[in-house]
């Protein structure tokens, strides 16, 4: 029984080494961005909120798009509306990678660190993505994040798109996405995967600006604010193309992901 377990757990293994190697992930990505581009052109979309996506095209200034994770795979669909280039912040995790090279095969450049933003962070991996992030939107591009990604919870926004506007000096777009034929997967964040040949839906929201000033009490006031707009747009979206609404984690959920966090800290 033991050697039975231990074969199992070895297998295991060698399959993520496996799926980890460079040349598979890369694979992966040329599959799953030939994926997405046959989904985007078979289609038919149909878009809310174009007078946002106007009018930071004519300013020409670079912004911040927030998307849930559920929906990540489907944000190349609204890129053809915006003159900036989407550069995703995207996790340094092994896995963080293939989602990085199917972006990029799909257009996109990449940031790589974490949504969780610390100002006053001693990390130089992760100052130097936030550096990274404030001149690409000084540069006039947009930077598009998953918010509660990559862990949860689902559709809680985090406070780091609301810190990286504070500093830019830049606004935050909530960019939701559903369409009438996907399938949703049981995972935390209930991962919604487009299928060819139905209807899909865009909605642009917001904008949301965040004064250099602001102290914490006023980024807290923008995250509910900036929360409550995505989810708003998100379960719109679901609705009309008769989807299942995908709703958010429940606050206890929430207050445990935050106490876990805590702990962790204090061993540390």
């Amino acid at each position: 029984m033991v050697y039975r377990i231990n074969a199992i757990a070895g297998s295991i293994s060698l399959f993520k080494r496996f799926m980890n190697l460079k040349f598979v992930q890369l694979f992966l990505a040329l599959f799953l961005s030939g994926y997405m581009r046959l989904v985007r052109r078979t289609t038919r979309w149909e878009f809310e909120g174009l007078e946002v996506a106007k009018a930071l095209q004519e300013s020409g200034d670079g912004f911040v798009a927030c998307v849930w994770h559920s929906r990540f795979m489907m944000a190349p669909a609204g890129w053809s509306k915006m003159v900036q280039k989407p550069h995703m912040l995207i996790s340094k995790s092994r896995d963080g990678n293939l989602v990085a090279y199917t972006a990029e095969f799909l257009g996109a450049k990449t940031v790589r660190g974490s949504r969780r933003i610390k100002i006053n962070s001693k990390d130089k991996r992760g100052a130097g993505a936030l550096r990274e992030m404030i001149e690409i939107i000084k540069n006039g591009d947009c930077v598009v994040m998953t918010p509660d990604g990559p862990r949860g919870p689902r559709m809680r926004m985090g406070a780091g798109p609301l810190k990286l506007a504070k500093l830019s000096g830049a606004p935050i777009v909530a960019y939701a996405l559903s369409t009438s034929n996907n399938k949703l997967f049981n995972s935390w964040d209930r991962f919604m995967l487009p299928l060819p040949f139905g209807r899909g839906k865009i909605i642009f929201a917001g904008p949301i600006w965040v004064d250099k000033q602001a102290d914490d009490a006023d980024i807290e006031g923008a995250r509910q604010k900036l929360e409550n707009i995505l989810n708003q747009a998100s379960q719109q979206c679901d609705k009309d193309m008769g989807s299942a609404i995908i709703r958010p984690a429940d606050n206890k959920t929430k207050n445990k992901q935050a106490n876990q966090k805590v702990n962790k800290k204090a061993k540390t």
